[in-house]
């Protein structure tokens, strides 16, 4: 949700918003998107952008997986996580938000 305020994308569901979102090329009028900075010709810089998009649907699924496995379950019972089983669910979605934080947002001209 916070990144679908960022960039005024309610109208769109959760896949298709990241799809369009982290997909490589220029943004078009109504659909910003977010791009690691750095030159275009830089490996690192391609090799971050290239991983966005499949870190991020893979990270969808992990999401689905992981609202049946844990946040149900959790619910449906009085067992709590400890410290160290928490920071694991936590560890992988820690790592995107701050790859998306480093990203600029570009909006078509």
């Amino acid at each position: 949700m916070h990144w679908k305020e960022q960039l005024g994308r309610h109208e769109v569901g959760d896949t298709v918003f990241w799809q369009q979102t982290l997909s490589p090329g220029d943004p078009v009028p109504g659909r910003p998107k977010l791009v690691w900075p750095g030159e275009d010709a830089a490996l690192t810089v391609k090799s971050v952008r290239s991983g966005l998009e499949p870190l991020a649907k893979a990270l969808a699924g992990l999401a689905a997986g992981l609202n049946a496995t844990v946040r149900n379950v959790t619910t449906h019972t009085r067992d709590e996580l400890t410290e160290q089983e928490a920071m694991e669910r936590l560890a992988a979605y820690s790592y995107l938000a701050r790859l998306l934080d480093c990203c600029e947002i570009r909006r078509a001209s």
